[in-house]
């Protein structure tokens, strides 16, 4: 059997393990396994780390017999490295001796330290943190979660005080387990959503972890994000010894995956909402309109690459409303048709602020809004604005991060569900007058979990490239696409005015 890469994609709502052949990087198995949410209050996000782990090792061995399935003489001593990809700010604390947690953890949806971050943000700290971490004080992000953690479950402090304490993200939780505690690590990546995290030296900031009572000795060391991070023991679904090699925050491994690895290339991922992230290469961009500068890559030799993200909270979610609320589809998959019934109309206008507005606005009253309807607008024309809508924002985003960067886009790889409703791709290629690239393997994420350990095996002078399913050419005029960017963009800053 050839060498396989393992891929193990820890996500919100479930764990996805999936397998590739290291020599092309082709996806041969994957699987996915299913958690449970827990809501103790509003706005409380908890997951039970129990969960997470018992999800992780039934999706490897899910995954590993569909491997069987394609091949029955392979073997797990196949399996030459494992890559690990994350939901990002999500974090927990256990014991770095008996491996016990103390609770649930702390899901980046939680909003239980809102009030916490607002008065950072009425604070000399704002403007600190967001120089030296590239993120803004939102609850979004780890720190105060940490933070709140340690005050609200006792055996927390009780274990930094004798130095047994290890508060992570869960790359750090899953590596710790899959090594048998051996391994307390995170990769740059991660640990630059945590707000702990000095962009300029690439290690934690002292006074950051001073002002949120945090001792160094309970997070993780930061390594590479390709290269040597443990080896597996004392597993039931993996033979000993097999080298970790490779970890990313989703976001980024989404990136590494779509082969986006130097600068001015970009991945849109479509799902309930959008998120965008521009490679900027070995410059670490400050934003001046609202978005988030983060690491895009740790390379082996200690440097990084660094790129701008943003994110829009609403795309898929749109045709789903339009879906569930007035049952004019009764799948997403069937309003590219709709749409495509009529011709546009160009003053109906969508603003898809259902859940507030995202960057660059950061405004979370805002209500969603449909403009410019007549007598005669139809179902068709207001399915085609939803849809445009979600191109549209996301056309803005990526033109905010151009005009912060200085830099051109060169490429833009689409990925996630709504990346397979063609008009919706060929609206966007429209609207940012560039080339998208959709692959043929939508699993980006865990592709780029397996490229990252594949790099960290072995060095490599150029990865395998993701395979191209099809790319959408803009078919506007630079002038058209201008006017129609500018129109919904006007519409967005009145909505977000009226909401302020």
């Amino acid at each position: 059997m050839a060498e396989l890469i393992l891929a193990i994609d820890q996500g919100t709502t479930g764990s996805s393990a999936a397998f590739f052949l290291a020599d092309s990087l082709e996806m041969i198995a994957h699987q996915k396994v299913e958690f449970p949410q827990i809501f103790p209050k509003p706005g409380w996000v908890e997951h039970n780390p129990d969960d997470i782990w018992a999800s992780a090792l039934q999706a490897i061995e899910k995954s590993w017999q569909n491997v069987l399935q394609r091949n029955p003489q392979a073997r797990k001593e196949d399996i030459k490295a494992i890559g690990v990809t994350n939901q990002r700010e999500t974090c927990l604390g256990w014991n770095k001796s008996s491996g016990r947690t103390a609770g649930n953890a702390l899901v980046w949806q939680d909003r239980r330290t809102a009030e916490r971050c607002s008065a950072l943000r009425q604070s000399a700290w704002q403007d600190k943190i967001r120089e030296r971490t590239g993120l803004v004080c939102d609850p979004y992000f780890s720190a105060t979660k940490m933070e709140w953690l340690l005050k609200n479950q006792p055996i927390l402090s009780e274990w930094q005080q004798s130095k047994q304490l290890a508060l992570g993200t869960i790359d750090s939780f899953l590596i710790f387990k899959l090594s048998g505690g051996d391994a307390f690590i995170t990769d740059p990546t991660n640990a630059s959503r945590t707000l702990l995290f000095n962009l300029q030296t690439g290690a934690w900031d002292h006074e950051l972890l001073e002002h949120f009572g945090l001792d160094q000795s309970c997070l993780p060391d930061i390594k590479p994000s390709s290269g040597l991070m443990g080896h597996t023991r004392n597993l039931t679904v993996l033979p000993d010894n097999i080298p970790i090699t490779g970890v990313l925050g989703d976001q980024q491994s989404a990136l590494f995956g779509q082969g986006c690895t130097i600068s001015g290339e970009a991945k849109i991922t479509f799902g309930t909402g959008a998120f965008l992230l521009m490679n900027t290469g070995r410059t670490a961009v400050p934003s001046r309109s609202g978005l988030l500068t983060t690491v895009a890559f740790g390379h082996p030799d200690g440097t990084l690459s660094y790129a701008l993200e943003g994110a829009a909270f609403i795309a898929g979610a749109a045709v789903q409303y339009i879906r569930d609320q007035f049952q004019w589809i009764s799948s997403a998959a069937e309003i590219e048709a709709l749409a495509a019934m009529e011709p546009r109309d160009p003053h109906v206008i969508f603003i898809p602020a259902l859940t507030g507005l995202g960057a660059p606005y950061w405004n979370p009253h805002a209500k969603g809004a449909l403009l410019g309807l007549s007598r005669g607008t139809s179902r068709s024309q207001i399915a085609r604005a939803i849809i445009e809508s979600v191109a549209l924002q996301n056309a803005q985003l990526l033109e905010l991060m151009q005009t912060d960067s200085k830099m051109s886009l060169s490429k833009v790889g689409v990925d996630g569900g709504a990346a397979q409703n063609n008009a919706l791709m060929q609206f966007q290629a429209d609207s940012l007058q560039t080339t998208l690239v959709r692959p043929k393997n939508f699993e980006t994420t865990a592709r780029g979990a397996a490229a990252a350990a594949l790099l960290g095996l072995r060095p490599l002078t150029q990865l395998p490239k993701p395979s191209s399913d099809r790319e959408f050419h803009p078919s506007l005029s630079k002038a058209e696409a201008q006017a129609i960017n500018r129109q919904w963009q006007g519409a967005a800053e009145c909505i977000n005015r009226y909401y302020s």
